[in-house]
């Protein structure tokens, strides 16, 4: 049976930081978004 989430707030969605144009390193054409500290810890090792 699933559990109800811990908080009811929606997760956050941030919006675009810079406005259309501007392209910063972060918002490159193959950025996607990475939810979890293990995700981030194995795509940093499989960068290197």
């Amino acid at each position: 049976m699933e559990q109800p989430p811990r908080n009811s707030q929606p997760p956050h969605t941030p919006g675009p930081a810079a406005p259309h144009g501007e392209q910063t390193a972060w918002q490159a054409p193959d950025y996607t978004v990475i939810e979890t500290a293990l995700e981030v810890t194995a795509y940093s090792l499989n960068a290197r």
